[in-house]
């Protein structure tokens, strides 16, 4: 029950239905007003933070819900789509969209409700390492500048109407943004930002987050390190702490707790530690296996492998003694199986031949050779047969 309500809480953004419905809004620019606002994928405090507003920045409002406003999201916000429907230009800075309706989303996999659909034969600018200088990609996914249909959802009290006209078309997606004559003074722009770090700016009083917001966030964190010690209890091959390591990446950037986000940070430490050894232990298991499976394998090859009956000296021999192989009777107690006559039928010895059977030589004349032995109480010595030969009448000796 834990899982399913962890489930429930943390990755409602899986079922939550699209962001808004409404049939007609009039667009608006808007200023943030607070600091650090989150920019949510979604209309409630279920839905994960896709990137963090600084005050000042402007946004273009496509609609209102429940206290949210609907969002274009910023050009720098995480905005991906499936690689599979992206075919990358010749210029090498810009994706063709070869899908109908394809999902853009707020991270590069499935985990998260789709943040927008983009039409087929749209072009998209790409994101570009910082490091190669190529197209980002991930996971089956490409980034992209958000379009236009990308939209994140902001708490209509953290945002207010601005008197200026909205953008005709997002700059992140017109024709020319690749060109770097047109994205030379956008690029520059960043370049003001410490003139928003003025002391006159810095004293002025940050939002504080309401006790709700606190106490749903405490939950949710809550639910969370139940969900990581329900999945620590399975078995180290079937641990997988891949999607709850990035739950915790979210609130170690964007928690409104400091304290949460400090946890969140020892968090992830200790499941990079519990990787390693479960790494280990998988590759000791992995080992293991193998040895095991190699010697039922040797043990099979030797199962079906004929067995090979031990060979007795060739060649010209003094025999111990011939006679004739008898039974020792049904109710002797002997150290031997047999006993060797002869032609009068009085016994020679008692035998016993460890190598053979011979139960398959009564009755037969034999030469034997072998190791005399004596025990006490019984009457006749033994002989601990090492070659016995089967003999014509002409060779009895």
């Amino acid at each position: 029950m834990t899982a399913l309500r962890t489930l429930a809480v943390l990755v409602a953004a899986l079922v939550a239905a699209p962001l808004f419905c409404q049939e007609s809004f009039s667009p608006y620019m808007a200023g943030v007003t607070g600091d650090s606002v989150r920019l949510r994928s979604g209309p409630s405090l279920a839905h994960p933070p896709v990137y963090v507003l600084a005050k000042g920045e402007q946004l273009v409002v496509v609609g209102h819900k429940d206290g949210w406003a609907e969002v274009q999201l910023p050009a720098n916000a995480p905005c991906w789509l499936a690689e599979q429907f992206a075919k990358l230009n010749a210029d090498g800075k810009s994706y063709t969209v070869t899908g109908d309706k394809v999902n853009l989303r707020c991270t590069p996999d499935t985990k998260y409700f789709a943040i927008g659909q983009i039409g087929k034969d749209r072009v998209l600018a790409a994101c570009l390492d910082g490091q190669t200088g190529k197209p980002a990609a991930e996971g089956g996914f490409v980034r992209v500048i958000p379009p236009a249909e990308a939209h994140g959802a902001v708490s209509l009290e953290l945002v207010e109407k601005l008197n200026v006209p909205v953008p005709a078309a997002p700059v992140a997606e017109a024709p020319k943004a690749d060109a770097p004559v047109a994205e030379a003074p956008k690029a520059e722009t960043p370049v003001e930002a410490p003139k928003a770090e003025e002391p006159k700016k810095t004293e002025e009083p940050k939002r504080e987050p309401s006790a709700a917001e606190l106490e749903d966030e405490k939950k949710t964190f809550a639910e969370l390190e139940r969900l990581l010690a329900d999945e620590l209890k399975k078995p180290a091959v079937d641990v997988n702490l891949t999607n709850i390591r990035k739950m915790f990446e979210q609130f170690k950037e964007c928690a409104l707790d400091a304290k949460i986000s400090e946890k969140a940070v020892t968090y992830i430490e200790k499941i990079d530690v519990t990787v390693k050894l479960i790494e280990a232990e998988k590759a000791r298991l992995a080992k293991e296996d193998e040895a095991r499976k190699a010697e039922i394998e040797r043990l099979r090859k030797e199962a079906l492998e004929p067995k090979k009956e031990p060979e007795q000296p060739k060649g010209p021999v003094e025999y111990l003694a011939t006679g004739t192989i008898g039974s020792t009777g049904k109710s002797a107690r002997t150290p031997a199986s047999h006993r060797l006559f002869d032609d009068e039928g009085k016994v020679i010895y008692d035998l016993r031949w460890d190598k053979g059977d011979l139960a398959k030589l009564m009755g037969s004349k034999v030469g034997i050779v072998g190791t005399v032995k004596e025990y006490e109480g019984w009457p006749h010595k033994v002989v601990v047969i090492e070659r016995i030969d089967v003999l014509a009448d002409e060779e009895d000796k």
